[in-house]
Parts: structure tokens; sequence; C-alpha cells
């Protein structure tokens, strides 16, 4: 009797996953079955997922042969009246697509994209892949033929590194992408109608002139998705550099692409792509067969309903950025205004206090969320004379330095006895009572703290248990021998953001040194936005906005202090 109901409940498992392939009978209890399945699937059950499977494959081989490829063709055909009309520039475009265990999937996807833009030599196809993935050496061997095979493709770069999840991934791309749009991409997408990029060439160049700035958030859209849906945004390189993400790393998947739409909503610049279709093969649509990479970071109810919770949680922090974006919008609006001049610098010591007023305002207005306001008020006193830029507002400015955004570790020796001392310090670091708040079940409340370990020419009590750090930088004397050093261990417990604010003076640079970084970590100074990695240095001008953020899951601590300015 126990056979025979096994035998039944297989059938019926077996028949309900297949009568999925009617929208009808497609509902959340299909995707808890089927992560049941494959997480059996080395057991008694694995055949039923193997069938089903075998059926999406012939369903994906007849879709494409009977639907996707002749409108392809069509596209190609029509084309050139298309092209015709078109008169935008073509932009630089970057394409972001995290990938695992997916290499024919990922092959597709690079093959649609070449076939289907017109002028593929100006796009870049950026790929993560987890260094455990065990794919790995194949996607290799994709990425030494891609110029071979993908060559029209301007560039396709394979980055490999740990496993941080899609969203963290997109992001890491991000970093490192050149076009004036990123793409979200995905391995389960293909690019099906010709001229797509010429496409969202002309629509940016309307949207544009339309706004007199370069804030959009945009989707290929050719009503194949519900009334109000959209998928896959698409960011210009202002929206990246004003939030300094590419998506919010909060979420385990499922509302990263809705926190993205939403803001545009709000800020009333989401504009779709009409007429481009682009197929997205997923599993719940029964468009791609159930593998475990849809089980690895996708498939269970529980944790989409825990994201859309969080969701619902953060309006704030949406209504926060979406401030930023509006900010940025109202700072180009003015900047068109060709009637508008600088006045003359006030006279010292006038200006020096008026700085120190105008940047506890602006400070203030940040941390309360007035990021409009704030840049109102920057915008205001560089039209008095007081700062040259909005984004660098030293109090205590000296004028005969340059501003710069970054400086290059590499060009500073003490980078190097930082790293090599780096793992001694952190085992230090967590043998010592404060290493109690570095532990991922602290239970840590969300924020950041600030533990002075230096000031006024001595070391304080909370640096007795770490001689190690202190040798390190008893070392170096640009740190700590000259009036005002300071030295601080910067604790951040996601998800935590600190206000944007300005250092006190342009005279030093700082240094932030990365001894514990998880991911999710990172910081915008001026308009240069970077991700922390682990016992990695960044030094910047100490006078530029600065903005930090670590949405990730464990907590991080830098070491943070001030050198003099190298051109003084």
């Amino acid at each position: 009797m126990t056979g025979d109901r096994k035998t039944l409940d297989a059938a019926r498992d077996l028949g309900r996953l297949l009568l999925g392939h009617h929208g009808r009978y497609r509902d959340g209890t299909l995707q808890d079955l089927v992560t049941d399945l494959l997480r059996d699937r080395h057991n008694r059950r694995g055949w039923i997922v193997d069938a089903v499977n075998g059926s999406l494959l012939v369903r994906q081989k007849l879709a494409y042969a009977l639907r996707l490829e002749p409108r392809r063709l069509w596209s190609r055909a029509a084309f050139p009246l298309r092209a015709a009309a078109v008169t935008a520039a073509p932009r630089p475009l970057s394409l972001l697509c995290p990938t695992r265990n997916r290499v024919d999937n990922l092959s597709a996807f690079l093959r649609s994209v070449q076939r289907t833009a017109a002028a593929p030599g100006r796009i870049e196809v950026l790929c993560y892949v987890d260094e455990d993935d065990p794919a790995l050496p194949q996607y290799r061997e994709l990425f030494d033929r891609a110029r071979g095979r993908f060559g029209a493709i301007g560039r396709c770069a394979l980055h490999v590194g740990p496993p941080i999840g899609v969203a963290e991934a997109w992001n890491r791309l991000a970093e490192h992408a050149d076009g004036d749009f990123l793409l979200m991409a995905n391995d389960d997408q293909l690019y099906v109608d010709h001229g797509w990029d010429v496409a969202l060439d002309q629509r940016a160049a309307e949207l544009t002139e339309l706004h007199g700035d370069s804030v959009l958030c945009l989707y290929f859209d050719a009503a194949q998705y519900p009334e109000g849906g959209c998928d896959f945004p698409i960011v210009s390189r202002s929206w990246y550099d004003t939030l300094g993400y590419f998506v919010p790393t909060i979420f385990q998947q499922w509302e990263v692409e809705k926190w993205v739409f939403d803001l545009a909503r709000r800020l009333g610049r989401l504009y779709p792509v009409p007429g481009v279709f682009v197929e997205h093969r997923h599993y719940q649509d029964y468009k791609a067969p159930f593998d475990d990479t849809y089980q690895r970071h996708r498939m269970t109810r529980g944790k989409s309903i825990a994201d859309h919770a969080l969701f619902l949680r953060t309006e704030q922090q949406r209504v926060a950025e979406v401030d930023k974006l509006a900010a940025r919008i109202a700072h180009g609006r003015r900047g068109d205004r060709r009637d508008t001049k600088p006045s003359e610098p006030l006279p010292e010591p006038l200006a020096g206090r008026a700085r120190r007023h105008y940047r506890a305002l602006i400070d203030e207005l940040h941390a309360g969320g007035q990021s409009r306001a704030a840049a109102d008020c920057a915008d205001l006193a560089v039209r008095q004379g007081l700062w040259v830029s909005a984004l660098h507002r030293p109090a205590e400015l000296h004028r005969e330095l340059p501003v710069r955004m970054d400086y290059d570790p590499a060009d500073f020796w003490f980078t190097d006895r930082l790293a090599d001392r780096h793992e001694a310090i952190v085992e230090e670091l967590r043998a010592a009572p404060i290493g109690d708040r570095l532990l991922p079940e602290g239970g840590r409340e969300a924020g950041t703290d600030h533990i002075e370990l230096y000031r006024d020419g001595t070391w304080t009590a909370s640096a007795d248990a770490l001689p190690v750090l202190r040798g390190v930088l008893d070392k170096i004397p640009e740190a700590l021998l000259f009036p005002g050093a300071t030295v601080e261990l910067m604790l951040q417990h996601p998800p935590t953001r600190q206000p944007a604010c300005c250092g006190p003076g342009n005279a030093h640079l700082r240094v932030e040194f990365g001894l514990v970084v998880t991911a999710g970590s990172g910081i915008r100074t001026g308009d240069r936005t970077r991700t922390r990695t682990d016992g990695g240095c960044l030094i910047f001008d100490d006078g530029l906005e600065q903005e930090r953020w670590h949405q990730g899951t464990g907590p991080n601590a830098v070491l943070t202090f001030r050198v003099p300015h190298p051109d003084r």
C-alpha cells in the first residue's frame, strides 16, 4: 500500500505540473511544489522534474521557432523604414548580467544581443559569476572565445567573485560600467526586435530634450506586460551617480526591480521604450526548465512574502531616495540658467563664519531627509562665492588646494603597511571586547557607531586592547602628528545609511581602511561612488560631500583617520 500511495502522489504531482502549461492552473502552490521536488531531485521523485523539464524544452523550442524567430526576421526587414526617422546619436550602453551555472543560456543571450543590435560595437556586456560556480571553467572558455563568437559586441567582460547574491552582483557590475545607460540583464533573456538599441537612443534623446536633464528610468515595452507592469529597468548615468547604486541590496530578490520602478514613478520619470520586445524565459511562465539556479535565488513563497513586507516598511527610505533624484533634477535646471553669475567672494573672516553656518545648515537638512532643500542651500552658497562646488563645502577652505574626487591609494606609502597587517589587526579586533559587535548574531540595532581611538595626541581607553593597530599607526606619523589628529573605528550594522555631510576642511585627506567588509557597503564622495573592499583603502578630500551606507547582512568595521593634503 505504501508503494501504491507514493506512486499515486508522484502521478498527482506530475499532473499538477503538466497542467501548469496552461496559465489558468499556475499559482503559488506550484512554485512550492517545484521547490520541494528540486530539493528531492536526487531521490525518488527526481524523475518528475526531469519529465516536466523535457516538456518545457519542447515548449521553448516551439516558441522560438513559431513566435520569436519570425518576429526577429520581420523587425529586421522593417528596420530601414524605422531607422530613417531616427535622429539621435548612438550612446554607449552597458548590459549588466549576473549568471550562474547557465553557460548555454548566457551564450544564447549574447547571441541575441549581437544579432538584434543595429550598432553592437557601442555595447558592453558585463557578467558576474560566483567563484564557486561549478560551471566556472565553461564560463571562462566562453569568454576566451567571445571575440570570435560575439566579436560585433564592443566588449564582453567576465567578473568572477564571491557569492554575493544577484542584487549585489548587479551593483558590482555597475561600478565597472562605462555606458550612458545601464540595462538590467539576466541569462534568461533573449533580445528579439532588431534595432532595440536605436529605439533606446531615440527615446532617451526625446526625453532629455523634454526635461533638460538625464535623470531617467526606462524599460522596453511591446505590450507584453499586464496593465501598468514593467520589467528590467534601464537607468541613466545621472540616475546611477545620484543614488550611488544600481539596485538596493536589502531584499533577497523579489522587490529589487519594484524598488527602482517605484522611485521612478514617484519622481515622474518612468518611461517605456515602445515597440521593443525582450523575451523573458522565466520558469514561472513555463518558458524555461526548472533548475537549481532558480531554487538558489528565488524559489520560495516565504522569502517572497518577507521581501514584500520589507518593501512596505521602507517607504520613507524610498521617499528620501526620490528627494535625492529631485534635487539632482532641480540642480540641473538651475545649471541651465545662463543669467546667474557667482557673486564676488565675501571678505574673510566673514566668509569663514558664513561657510560654517551654511555647512551646519546643509548637513542638518540632509540629516532630516531634505535633500532638495540642502541642494538649494549649497547652490546659493556657491553663487555667493563661498565655495566653488556645491559638492565641496569645507568650513575651513584653502582655495589654493586643488579639488579632486579621489586619490589612488597606491600613491601613499602607508597603504601597503596597512594591507600587510590587515589580518593581524582583524584577528586582534575580534578577540577584543569590542569584537562582540562584529558577530552576525550580535543583535545590534541597525545604525553606525563611531569609536574614538586617538585624540589630543594620545590613545584612548578604547584602544588599550588593540596594540597591533596602535603599533601600525604609531609608525605612520602623517596620521597622528598634527593638531586635531583623530583615529576612529566605524562600525556599521545593516541596514544603515548615513546622511550626506562634508568634513570640516580640505587641508587633509580622509583615509578609510576596510577591516571587516561584507557585501552591500559603499560610499559616495562628491560625484564618485565606490564599493568598499575587505583590506582596501579609500582616500579622498575631506571637504567633499560624503555619504556612506551598508545594506548587506553582516556588520562592517572601518578604520578612519586623516593625513595632511599632499599639495600643502
